[in-house]
């Protein structure tokens, strides 16, 4: 599917540009090379990103979402430990049942794609999504899967972020610290900020 769109828009690009002038032979491979590396990566993201059901029966919801989140290079912190947990390696030799409690995703690649790892993961309190390129609108939206357990998040610098995913918020009544900042395509900051006050009475926002 990835392919054929990004190849069909390649393909009215080039129609279009030929109309218009005549290209040297670099400039159209240039054109096809990136267009090949653009399927790759989204090729590539979507395979990590995907939940895997199988990878969740066998080790529980804790271990498979703690798994794809260091994949994607972000960090885990268990319940009752002092540290977070960054090698991936490590990770995959425990065998002891743990829970997630914190989650530290800075420049991660992680997206809502994938947030469905979360569902079953009921210690999870703290989230910070720090410069995540692909932190949109719907994983904004897709944080109801920590609705029960989420008191402590921060999104900072998620340039793809805007108001309509921000609402989505009112949902994580739990909250008691709510951080946002950096996100340059906000409207309506302060109706954001106040919809947000009225549905998070217990929560201390901070919105800049």
């Amino acid at each position: 599917m990835i392919n054929q769109i990004l190849n069909g828009k390649l393909i009215s690009f080039i129609r279009q540009e030929n109309k218009l002038s005549k290209r040297s032979l670099f400039y159209w491979l240039t054109i096809i090379f990136n267009s090949c590396f653009v399927i790759h990566i989204l090729q590539t993201e979507l395979c990590t990103s995907s939940v895997d059901k199988k990878r969740i029966e066998e080790v529980g919801p804790d271990q498979a979402c703690a798994e794809w989140l260091l994949k994607n290079g972000a960090y885990i912190k268990w319940k009752n430990s002092p540290e977070y947990l960054k090698d991936y390696n490590i990770l995959i030799k425990q065998t002891e049942t743990n829970y997630i409690q914190s989650i530290e995703a800075e420049n991660a690649g992680i997206t809502y794609v994938g947030f469905p790892y979360f569902d079953g993961c009921k210690h999870i309190e703290e989230v910070k999504f720090i410069r995540c390129p692909y932190i949109c609108n719907k994983a904004m939206s897709s944080l109801s899967y920590l609705k029960e357990s989420l008191t402590h998040l921060e999104v900072i610098e998620c340039a793809s972020v805007t108001d309509e995913g921000l609402y989505k918020l009112k949902n994580l009544q739990k909250l008691k610290i709510l951080k946002l900042e950096g996100m340059p395509y906000l409207k309506n900051p302060d109706d954001v900020r106040k919809q947000l006050m009225e549905f998070l009475p217990n929560a201390k926002i901070q919105l800049k």
